[in-house]
């Protein structure tokens, strides 16, 4: 999907949504102008996808820096200093690799709030149709509640940001991490209902669908706590959507590869790259090691897609799961259907029907079958293994309750009860005093 970001877009990153600034932007196109007809429609959607992309989000920070070193799934090997202390578990609030996650995903927000805006009035836009327009919106909420949903989880209480004008969102204070989830899951249930006749055609798994949004209200679901609610729409995602497991694990991470068993997966080419492989791998910057903890526990399942660095000194591994560094245009897998089947089983946590789920996994992986009861802890680690490096693994630890104890084990470990939340952007709370008090132990 090309990056095509409407002005209004690039004139917001610069001046306003970056910091919440407190002054209006100026030489901007007056939002009534910036959507005019389908096409514009269109590309400004196309601007918001984008930022999905973007490197501080899943182009590569949200599965490196983020999930992986804050857990026990990476461990840091390169040289930025900012990803040497989010593996040490000592992020300031100056951390310029966390902070720009939270930023992107603030502009990003801002972009899907133009569109909510715009086509969502009565103005009329040219070569739009109703059906059109509905669809659209759906689309936009997809991205603006997935966005929320992701600052959640590393920050806990986060501006919940609704409009565009800049001067509310220069004193929105933060919500609680519960009432995001909340919203989210009631934004994903109205996008699945817009985005009903959706049909992208070879597209689908690249834009928003019902099914994506669906997708994300089962994991959202899961994270606020209602597992056999998650499991319930897991369940009519498996049983009714059109998705199946691809026959071959490993075919799921060839560059650009297609499959029936991705929902919703951001396309990268040689014109739209991410930085995922060159931060991985030995001929890029291998600013990520397999952490040891993972390699103790799944180094010989078919699914621990990772490799043996050929020159490394001490003997270390590297992902191996995104491949392509001579295009960067390995798939970033948002949601698929095996994450489905792994949220319905811990729904039914410690019955048969879990042991199953499990086993269709291992199965289609060519794994031993699974013979345990299928415990929460038995879950957590048929997640570990089947979504390693896609963006999963510290808030899997962490909504659980286990993150203290799992990277409380790590060697050297400092990790503290306070560090299952990053600090809030000291620059953003100088931008806005209404985002304090700051998270505990910063």
């Amino acid at each position: 999907m090309k990056k095509l970001i409407i002005f209004l877009s690039v004139v917001i990153t610069m001046s306003a949504c970056e910091e919440f600034v407190t002054k209006e932007p100026v030489d901007l196109i007056l939002t009534e102008n910036a959507i005019i007809d389908a096409a514009s429609a269109d590309q400004a959607l196309l601007g918001a996808y984008s930022r999905l992309q973007v490197d501080n989000l899943f182009g590569h920070n949200i599965i490196g820096s983020h999930a992986g070193l804050l857990s026990d799934e990476l461990t840091h090997s390169g040289s930025f200093p900012t990803f040497a202390e989010m593996d040490a578990n000592d992020v300031g609030s100056s951390n310029v690799s966390s902070d720009d996650v939270w930023r992107d995903a603030y502009i990003g927000i801002f972009q899907a709030n133009n569109v909510l805006e715009i086509l969502g009035s009565e103005a009329e836009i040219g070569g739009l149709t109703d059906a059109m327009r509905q669809v659209h919106l759906g689309e936009a909420r997809f991205v603006r509640a997935l966005l929320h949903f992701i600052v959640a989880n590393f920050w806990g209480a986060v501006p919940q940001v609704e409009t565009t004008d800049v001067v509310a969102n220069s004193t929105v204070a933060r919500t609680p991490q519960a009432d995001i989830y909340s919203w989210v899951i009631s934004e994903a249930a109205a996008a699945a209902t817009e985005l009903a006749a959706a049909d992208w055609g070879a597209n689908n798994q690249y834009r928003a669908t019902q099914w994506a949004a669906l997708a994300l209200q089962a994991r959202a679901l899961l994270y606020s706590g209602d597992a056999s609610g998650a499991a319930a729409v897991a369940d009519n995602i498996i049983t009714n959507g059109p998705f199946s497991l691809e026959a071959d694990y490993d075919d799921l991470f060839v560059a650009s590869a297609q499959s029936d068993e991705f929902i919703f997966v951001l396309f990268n080419s040689v014109q739209d790259q991410n930085e995922i492989t060159f931060q991985f791998l030995p001929d890029g910057r291998f600013e990520y090691a397999v952490g040891p903890q993972f390699l103790a526990a799944h180094q010989n399942d078919p699914r621990a897609l990772i490799a043996l660095h050929p020159s490394d000194a001490q003997g270390r591994y590297h992902v191996n799961k995104y491949r392509d560094l001579a295009n960067g245009a390995d798939n970033s897998p948002v949601f698929r259907l095996a994450e489905m089947y792994l949220i319905r089983a811990e729904g039914n946590a410690g019955t048969a029907a879990a042991v199953a789920d499990i086993n269709t996994l291992r199965t289609r992986a060519g794994a031993p079958a699974f013979t345990g009861s299928g415990t929460i802890d038995d879950i957590l680690n048929e997640r570990f293994i089947e979504l390693s490096f896609e963006g999963h693994r510290f808030q899997d630890i962490v909504r659980t309750g286990r993150a203290e104890a799992i990277m409380g084990a790590e060697p050297g470990s400092n990790f503290a009860p306070t560090d299952v939340l990053l600090p809030v952007p000291q620059r953003d709370i100088d931008q806005n005093q209404f985002l304090l008090p700051q998270n505990a132990g910063y």
